[in-house]
Formats: structure tokens, sequence, C-alpha cells
């Protein structure tokens, strides 16, 4: 092993340092541009849906509000939950699910032939 002496020791821990605080300088600005996106991007799915169905409408909001949030927090330099889920990994369904009124027929989620045919 090679013995380092005390400033040379010093001078590597402050560079760690240093390269450690730009490495998350960047990972925090990518994740304010990717929270910008997606707010702008429920924005964009909140005024499409606008004058449809109040479930629609309430869900967009509710989705835009979230991303507001995230967006706010990050750009205020809040740290996120690491279990928080990337707001580019959640798809945007514009469509509202029209299988949830026919859970009752199939509680155990199996397959059957009539639930294919619909």
């Amino acid at each position: 092993m090679v013995k380092i002496d005390d400033d040379t020791q010093k001078a590597l821990l402050l560079f760690n340092r240093r390269s450690e605080a730009a490495e998350a300088a960047k990972t925090a600005e990518r994740n304010l541009e990717k929270a910008t996106k997606a707010k702008d991007e429920a924005a964009a799915a909140l005024k499409q849906v606008q004058g449809g169905g109040a479930e629609a409408v309430s869900a967009a909001e509710a989705e835009w509000r979230s991303a507001v949030d995230t967006w706010q927090r990050l750009r205020d330099g809040e740290e996120l939950p690491e279990d928080a889920p990337a707001e580019e990994d959640t798809p945007v369904d514009d469509a509202p699910a029209e299988e949830d009124a026919e859970t009752d027929d199939n509680p155990a989620g199996e397959d059957t032939p009539a639930d294919e045919e619909k």
C-alpha cells in the first residue's frame, strides 16, 4: 500500500467532496427538469380534458397538483424520498377506466370466456 502524506490526503478528500457535490447538483438539475416536464405534460392533459367528464377532469387535476407539488419541492431544494415513483415512469391515462364497474362479476380476477368477449 502506498503511503500518502497528510496534505495529499486532505487534497484527495477535498476533491472527492467537491466531485460528489457536483454530481449531486447535476442529479438535482436533471430531477428538476424531469419534474418541470411532468408538470407541463400534466397541465396539457388537464387542458385537454377540460369540458369532459367530471371524473376525467378530477383525475387530471389530481395528477397536475401532484406534479406541481413535486416540482415546487425540487425547486426549493427539498430531497424527495427514494421510494417516490418517478414522474416519467407513470403513464398518463386520459381515458377513464371502464373495467372498474365490471369487477363485481369476477372478484378473484380470473379470466373467463365471458370476460374475454367484453
